[in-house]
């Protein structure tokens, strides 16, 4: 008797953990639908991001991130419990349950080498989470016909509290990541990583952004704006704002 109530409980336990891996329902906490009112009201300011990133070894990493690896949130407390639970540890993988919380998040209407693009936003604080892979770029093997681009990093969840200004039609924002405290393995490219820190911190969700990030504004070049479809506007630099301090 004492074995079959033991098998009953070991069933219901792997069923459980099934249905958490599966993400069925998907994750839907204490959603506040008037706190997010104001995101969910028709807006006509624009965000632009740049992200990038350097270590060591190159002070200048590119980047590529997909466009299923790019999200905007509304700054609230729905939004980043789903980023401290779901997302710290690959991110990405879990989906929103709350049919009106996911009516309110965002996706890149331009994303062309990590600068980002999203169009028709309401002012206000919003959480830009993503998952870019960091690369350098061999020339030498490319003139021997070789893979050129050698990832330095796996693809790194990454996030940023970013504020759309009210008084700019365009709101442009650069990104840094540094990865000096990703420890280097024997590769040439460092394909291979570990963090220094594995353990993950839930106060970190609680901050301005991602640990070894910084965020200042990005002045755009007459090039950028008219590579990523945005017409003429003037900003105001902001000072650096390290990011999960």
């Amino acid at each position: 008797m004492v074995f079959g109530k033991m098998r009953l409980y070991t069933l219901a336990g792997l069923a459980g953990i099934m249905g958490l891996l599966s993400g069925c329902s998907g994750y839907d906490g204490n959603f506040k639908v008037k706190q997010l009112a104001w995101a969910g009201q028709p807006g006509n300011r624009t965000l632009a991001v740049q992200i990038s990133g350097h270590d060591n070894l190159h002070p200048q990493l590119s980047c590529r991130v997909a466009d299923v690896d790019v999200v905007l949130m509304p700054d609230a407390p729905y939004f980043r419990d789903y980023l401290r639970i779901d997302m710290a540890q690959a991110g990405f993988r879990e989906k929103i349950g709350n049919s009106k919380a996911l009516a309110l998040v965002r996706h890149a209407a331009r994303n062309d080498a990590c600068q980002l693009v999203f169009a028709n936003l309401p002012a206000g604080s919003w959480l830009l989470a993503t998952r870019p892979h960091f690369y350098v770029n061999d020339e030498a093997a490319a003139q021997q016909g070789k893979p050129s681009q050698h990832d330095v990093a796996p693809a790194m969840f990454m996030w940023n509290r970013i504020t759309v200004d009210a008084d700019n039609d365009v709101t442009a924002v650069h990104v840094e990541k540094d990865l000096s405290r990703i420890v280097r393995k024997k590769h040439q490219y460092v394909r291979k990583h570990t963090h220094k820190k594995s353990k993950k911190r839930i106060r970190e969700f609680h901050g301005e952004g991602s640990p070894d990030t910084q965020q200042d504004s990005w002045i755009m070049t007459p090039a950028e704006k008219q590579a990523l479809g945005i017409p003429g506007m003037t900003l105001t630099p902001t000072a650096v704002a390290p990011s999960g301090q």
